[in-house]
């Protein structure tokens, strides 16, 4: 039976900080690296019958720390978060007190709707695979996954933070999607 291992890259500069780093490319820290090499000593006695990353180069240097040849796909990308980019949570609420990127979006980046729809495509990409697959991304669009997933509301995503480079999974429960772990940093230890 398939499982799905969601993988948060490692930290950056702006992951850090509580930076929102949409599409903006920027590599690990040194820190991330290190965390990511964890997590690699962690996932190597796992068979992944596929691997798969977002083109942005913090998830895919996290998948090549980790010792994998990922499949690219596109759909995996961070929340394009427009005018928000760069931001933290806190410069944005002052502006808009109640502001939640899964209930309001990104003024001039993604809207709810549209990043939804693209987790819903890859899970739909993953179709007839099984075993274990790996995807390597980043934490905002691996919460939105996670909700498609468990066909959970999105305004839920708020309720499962997920830290850089941690490892989650996917699968089923007597036939239905389950979620069977969360935000596990372990190896981190």
């Amino acid at each position: 039976m398939r499982e799905i291992y969601i993988i948060r890259h490692g930290e950056t500069e702006w992951a850090r900080d509580g930076k929102h780093t949409g599409l903006t490319d920027i590599p690990l820290t040194e820190n991330g690296e290190i965390h990511a090499a964890s997590l690699g000593r962690r996932l190597e006695r796992l068979k992944f019958s596929h691997v798969f990353s977002s083109p942005l180069k913090r998830a895919k240097e996290t998948c090549t720390i980790c010792g994998f040849d990922p499949q690219i796909d596109e759909d995996l990308l961070e929340w394009d978060y427009g005018a928000y980019e760069g931001l933290t949570s806190e410069e944005i609420r002052k502006t808009l007190p109640e502001w939640n990127i899964f209930t309001h979006g990104a003024p001039a980046g993604e809207s709810v709707e549209a990043v939804v729809k693209r987790a819903e495509r890859f899970i739909k990409k993953l179709e007839g695979l099984e075993g274990k697959l790996a995807i390597f991304s980043s934490g905002h669009f691996s919460r939105v996954l996670t909700m498609c997933w468990l066909k959970l509301s999105l305004e839920n995503g708020i309720r499962f933070p997920l830290s850089t480079a941690s490892l989650s999974i996917l699968g089923y429960e007597k036939k239905l999607r389950a979620l069977k772990l969360w935000n596990d940093i372990s190896h981190l230890k």
